[in-house]
């Protein structure tokens, strides 16, 4: 429920974000694709942090399980050197080459200028943003969710007060437009990493920051990376992937509103796959101590469960897109033409969130018990050899609709889906060695 609850405020956040954007008084529709295309941005910071945040999780519930404290002790500290060094390699490129980022990603004129500002203002706050994203799966490892989530809703709700507070000038502060939402977005993640850090500093959930551990020690370095580096491969296949999906829809329309309404119906999905993403995590929890703790039947039960809980929430969702997505997508745009294409897209993705679901929770189930080759190679077989090429013959060479795009990535999800789960029911993950 904790993990729930910070995903309800990260969709907020996005939501917030999206919908500030498209109410500008100025260059609605260029502020909107820049908010949307840095939004993949910010996913692929912290999916490079993910590849030492899912290896910590899997050692340190596994220790947990065992009674082993020393050793969860231990990866919590070289997973947290790792991310601050990451996090300073990370604003360094991003403000160095900000403006050739921009450019790869096909938006032009103002939507181009908005989207380089915005990741420069972003690179100073990068070491603290994947602290925050490698502290709390070291928190969750040890089976403390709460901790991370009354983080991240801290961290949350100063985004979203502060991006509303920066962007339409409200007591007293300076009507700053788009650049209030940039702003807003970095204070916030500076408040985030600082939080959780000093979370770990004082010790929760089992595990505790000693800054004797930060010092590097290979070996358990090697252990976190063993695991984390398939699952951060993974996690990088998928973004390269949906980044070539946006460059394709920008440039689909010189005008931005085929960019602007992907992303909308990102964000507005966002409150279903989020909900599916939150529960993986406490599956991959779940899946590691009980394996920790040589109960495989346990950790199996729990997968299932997950499944159950988060496949409803999802495909509750989806329903909800199918019949009453119209309304949704008319509050996110003011533009009639944004809001008719968003409908589309929700229409067409409501009816696969069941799928989306399996690949989602049995995906963390899978990772939590260290089995992250195997959804690498399936993530890799699937993002790849459907999802873009299907996207470049659809979008690209056939210049099909955006309705057109959203039908092969809903096949590419169920694909997805039903690969993870068959994966899931081979039992092989029950015997990895991590």
């Amino acid at each position: 429920m904790p993990v729930l609850a910070e995903h309800a405020l990260h969709m907020v956040v996005g939501l917030t974000d999206s919908y500030l954007a498209n109410h500008l008084p100025v260059d609605r529709v260029p502020a909107a694709a820049a908010v949307g295309t840095v939004g993949y941005f910010m996913w692929f910071f912290g999916l490079i942090s993910s590849a030492v945040g899912i290896g910590a999780t899997a050692l340190i519930a596994r220790a947990v399980g065992a009674k082993h404290r020393r050793l969860a002790n231990s990866v919590c500290g070289q997973a947290m050197s790792a991310a601050i060094l990451i996090g300073i390699v990370l604003g360094i490129c991003v403000f160095l080459f900000a403006h050739p980022i921009a450019v790869l990603t096909g938006l032009e004129g103002q939507a181009l200028v908005l989207a380089e500002s915005y990741l420069k203002m972003l690179s100073f706050s990068m070491p603290f943003t994947t602290v925050m994203f490698v502290a709390g799966p070291c928190l969750r490892g040890a089976g403390d969710t709460l901790s991370p989530a009354l983080a991240m809703m801290v961290v949350d709700t100063v985004n979203v007060i502060a991006t509303f507070a920066l962007c339409r000038g409200w007591w007293g502060l300076p009507e700053m437009g788009f650049q209030g939402i940039a702003i807003g977005t970095v204070m916030a993640y500076f408040v985030g990493g600082v939080l959780l850090f000093a979370t770990l500093l004082r010790g929760r959930g089992g595990i505790r920051l000693h800054l004797h551990r930060m010092r590097p020690h290979w070996h358990t370095l090697k252990r976190v990376m063993r695991i984390g580096l398939p699952s951060g491969a993974e996690s990088l296949i998928g973004w390269l992937a949906n980044m070539g999906v946006v460059i394709v829809v920008n440039r689909l329309d010189a005008s931005g509103a085929m960019a602007a309404a992907h992303i909308n119906a990102i964000r507005i999905e966002s409150i279903s796959f989020l909900a599916g993403f939150g529960v993986a995590m406490a599956a991959a929890t779940m899946v590691g101590q009980n394996l920790g703790a040589k109960r495989p039947d346990l950790a199996a039960r729990s997968a299932w469960l997950a499944y159950a809980l988060g496949g409803g929430i999802m495909t509750f969702c989806g329903l909800l897109f199918i019949f009453f997505g119209k309304y949704a997508a008319t509050w996110i745009s003011g533009d009639p033409h944004v809001a008719e294409l968003t409908r589309q897209c929700l229409f067409i993705t409501g009816f696969i969130q069941c799928a989306f679901a399996a690949a989602a929770v049995f995906g963390g189930a899978l990772r939590g018990a260290g089995d992250t080759v195997a959804v690498m190679m399936i993530t890799l077989t699937s993002v790849l050899g459907l999802r873009l090429v299907g996207v470049l013959i659809v979008g690209y060479w056939l210049r099909m609709s955006l309705s057109a795009i959203w039908i092969v990535l809903a096949a590419e999800l169920v694909v997805r889906g039903l690969l993870i789960l068959g994966r899931f029911l081979q039992g092989r993950w029950k015997h990895v060695r991590v």
